[in-house]
């Protein structure tokens, strides 16, 4: 009998042991959760509002200085400056039959044009040439120079050229073309530009030219229509 109650009292911890983890199933034991510090809280919290505030900023400069741009662009509408043949003549050309170019006489007028309504252009750095079949025949040079709003500013070439000596390809391609009354020349080169947006902004490109005149030769040395212009990237 003693056996069988202390028995039962070894078994009540079991049972009591059991009650507990039940009524932990059930959330009768409520588990105590760390608490953090006020000042933590606090320090933390700031920190987050912090960077909330930064973001916030950081992002109504960037649509700001975006709708200032769009509105100078509005305002100005730039236009890039640029470089326009307006005329071409052969006047003379004498050919050896040793592939020489005894005289050539070449009459170029160039446009230097600035359509902004709102600012003045400059022009800087003119480095033009004309080539016969890969040679350069000629170099074009010009200083700097100012062109104003809506208007242009014409680069007038007298090129005088002699004693230039042709390759055999070049030989064959200059007895082709004076026999077929037509004789090519190329125009190539570059200029910088430079001209300004506004009170702020400065911008400046590399105009390059590239072009290839047919002139009527033996004739009256007129070449044919063609829209030779540079082009900025």
């Amino acid at each position: 009998m003693d056996r069988e109650a202390e028995a039962h009292r070894q078994a009540a911890p079991g049972e009591v042991e059991a009650t507990h983890e039940q009524g932990h199933e059930h959330g009768h034991w409520k588990r105590r959760v760390p608490r953090i510090p006020e000042r933590q809280r606090l320090k933390s919290s700031g920190l987050v509002w912090a960077m909330v505030i930064l973001c916030t900023v950081l992002a109504i400069g960037v649509i700001v200085a975006g709708a200032t741009v769009f509105a100078v662009y509005l305002l100005y509408k730039p236009k890039m400056p640029y470089l326009l043949v307006s005329d071409a003549r052969l006047e003379r050309l004498e050919y050896g039959q040793s592939g020489t170019i005894l005289d050539l006489q070449l009459a170029l007028t160039i446009q230097a044009e600035n359509t902004n309504s709102k600012t003045d252009a400059t022009f800087s750095g003119v480095s033009l040439a004309v080539g016969f079949h890969g040679a350069d025949v000629a170099l074009l040079r010009a200083g700097t120079f100012s062109v104003a709003r809506r208007s242009s500013v014409p680069l007038r070439y007298q090129v005088v050229s002699s004693g230039r000596q042709l390759s055999p390809d070049g030989m064959q391609y200059m007895d082709g073309a004076l026999r077929a009354g037509v004789v090519p020349f190329d125009l190539f080169g570059k200029a910088r530009t430079t001209w300004k947006v506004g009170i702020f902004a400065s911008l400046q490109f590399w105009t390059r030219i590239s072009c290839r005149f047919l002139f009527n030769y033996p004739g009256n040395g007129t070449a044919m229509p063609i829209d030779c212009r540079s082009k900025s990237p």
